[in-house]
């Protein structure tokens, strides 16, 4: 057995957990970036100019479309996580439910405004050609039909991601770029048609991809922890998710905001390309951004979960690994596009003039050492959401894209020139960097810096005294992990017959789990933590084996029939039947099994 405590030890099964979730997202995230650009080269080769621009006056409705799902997604994803984390499976289902409602409720309200104001909408988008207010207005009724299933899908997400859905969630991912290019292609090539048929392409992908994720919480045959209910609607829990989420919605408008400021600083230089050549790196970001954005959302998930469990351990674990996965991957991304920055130039300025093209090289090249520093940025963002820090959250998203970057860019435009530009990238990020280790560093909760940076009262989690945690792989180990158990209950003062009730649990249940789940030859571990909180003595018991729901498990189990039949597994429902309580959630793809005694 290893202590998880033993800082020599890697806890290879988090790390597992945690690459799973990240590959499935980077996934996700590059295969829905690539639908919009397949959009952008339909539209630019076969509609026209007329098309692109309507694509450029439309895109701060889409961004403010889009913005609905994700504040929503992340507000109940950070409200939900502790809930889950802590066993509580009625209350994470009600936020499961208020998040839905809330989400396709507001979606479709949006839309159905947008369509009856449709005009007042363009105007306010700037449009005032009047061929090309008619075609605006056509793409954006043919956009908001697929709204709602967009914003749901969005919620969804996080959901599947905590049932270990990943793949469905990337099936989703792949088919909504699939269907949109093709249903371009049809609308191209057969329909002959136009901007409100090539955004009904868009919308019927986002009707795909919601069909694909949300057949899986509507198939009964599915073991779904989450079912969507409206009796379970709260509009005070609604408030909390919105207000949760803010961070998002603060974070993509100050986005908008320090664009429109920055262009503007670009544009009073009067340099030719100036403008396109700064939104080059940004275009290529978009293709690589899963580099530290992936990490750190699913930071943002696991952390919830961790706190949920007030497991520090685990949570310090997770800290590390996203840190160090974001580091690898953006410092990768900055090689790789730092190396090939000519051909990239080429291929996103589209220009003949070789000055465009130096200049570009140049940004590409500068902007693209800022890239590691994103690690540090996005990573405690995301944290700050997990543990609720949402004042702080809303300024420190408001300084990345907008309060900081914009100052900084001023600045080194004065002094440096337009060679500024992309050396305010990297001073941005480099500052920002600097305010997290100072804000963390300042944290008086802690002395320790690991310690300072769970940003957490003193008062969190389990005296190191009352809680232990190892690792099994084998049956032989959980049979020696009885005895540890006892040994544990008894330095609790804990009665005999109660610390002997805890070790035969412990002991049971490990070798079944361990010989329903160590048999496909694959490397497995179980992570058995026991705590002492309340008087409670408390089993966690997380393992990356296949699913099992041991509490549905065990109903079957107690059928009369199966009682008969499976005998050799009745000591399975003896042992449950000697707990307090006994709780099955689903973590991010591994069974996690929560027993009070």
């Amino acid at each position: 057995m290893e202590n998880i405590y033993d800082d020599k030890v890697k806890n290879k099964m988090l790390s597992r957990l945690f690459r799973k979730a990240e590959a499935a997202g980077a996934v996700s995230d590059t295969s829905e970036s690539i639908g919009p650009m397949i959009d952008l080269v339909f539209i630019s080769q076969f509609i026209g100019l007329d098309g692109v621009t309507v694509m450029g006056y439309a895109a701060p409705l889409i961004m403010l479309a889009n913005l609905i799902g994700n504040s929503i997604a992340n507000g109940a994803r950070i409200k939900a996580a502790p809930f889950l984390g802590s066993g509580n499976l009625v209350e994470t289902n009600r936020i499961f439910s208020n998040a839905a409602i809330l989400g396709g409720g507001s979606s479709f309200l949006a839309a159905l405004l947008i369509a009856l104001f449709s005009g007042g909408v363009c105007f306010l988008l700037g449009v005032r050609d009047s061929n090309i207010f008619v075609i605006t207005r056509q793409y954006i009724f043919g956009y908001i039909i697929g709204l709602p299933f967009l914003t749901l899908t969005k919620i969804l997400k996080p959901y599947l991601q905590l049932e270990g859905q990943y793949r469905r969630c990337v099936a989703s991912s792949f088919m909504m770029t699939v269907i949109d290019i093709a249903a371009d292609a049809f609308v191209i090539f057969v329909l002959r048609g136009g901007m409100f048929e090539i955004a009904l392409a868009t919308s019927l992908s986002y009707v795909v991809a919601f069909l694909i994720d949300a057949s899986f919480f509507f198939n009964k045959k599915n073991e779904s922890q989450f079912r969507v209910s409206i009796k379970e609607f709260d509009y005070k829990s609604c408030l909390d998710m919105l207000r949760l989420g803010s961070s998002s919605l603060n974070y993509w408008g100050s986005r908008s905001l320090g664009g429109m400021i920055i262009n503007n600083l670009l544009t009073s230089f009067k340099m030719p390309y100036f403008v396109a050549t700064y939104g080059v790196f940004e275009h290529i970001k978009v293709y690589v951004r899963s580099a530290w954005s992936s990490p750190a959302s699913n930071l943002l998930a696991f952390s919830g979960i961790f706190i949920g469990e007030e497991d520090k351990t685990m949570l310090k674990g997770v800290q590390k690994i996203a840190l160090v996965h974001a580091l690898i991957c953006s410092s990768a991304a900055a090689v790789l596009i730092f190396v090939f920055a000519e051909p990239l130039a080429r291929i996103f300025m589209k220009s003949s003039d070789p000055a465009a093209t130096i200049m570009a090289v140049e940004c590409i090249r500068v902007s693209c050492f800022s890239l590691p520093f994103h690690t540090i940025v996005y990573n405690f963002s995301m944290y700050l959401m997990a543990v609720k820090r949402i004042r702080f959250s809303n300024f420190y998203g408001f300084l990345i894209e907008c309060g900081a970057l914009v100052p900084v860019t001023f600045l080194l435009l004065h002094v440096m020139g337009y060679h500024g530009a992309w050396a305010a990238k990297v001073v941005n990020v480099l500052v920002l960097s600097f305010i997290a280790i100072i804000y963390i560093y300042m944290n008086k909760e802690a002395e320790d810096f690991s310690d300072k940076m769970l940003l957490l009262p003193k008062s969190f989690g389990i005296p190191p005294e009352n809680e232990i945690s190892v690792i099994t792989r084998s049956e032989e180990e959980m049979e020696d992990l009885s005895r540890v158990a006892i040994e544990f209950a008894m330095n609790h003062e804990t009665d005999e017959d109660r610390a002997l009730t805890f070790g035969l649990i412990i002991e049971e249940l490990g070798i079944f789990l361990a010989g329903h789940g160590f048999k496909d030859g694959k490397p497995h571990s179980i992570n058995v933590r026991l705590v002492e909180k309340n008087g409670d003595l408390i089993i966690r018991m997380l393992d990356d084996c296949k699913p099992l729901n041991l509490t549905e498990y065990y109903k079957f189990l107690n059928t009369p029939k199966e009682k008969e039949e499976k005998e050799e597994e009745a000591d399975v429902v003896i042992i449950m039947d000697m707990a307090k309580q006994v709780i099955y959630t689903p973590t991010f793809g591994a069974n996690n099994l929560i027993i009070k005694i």
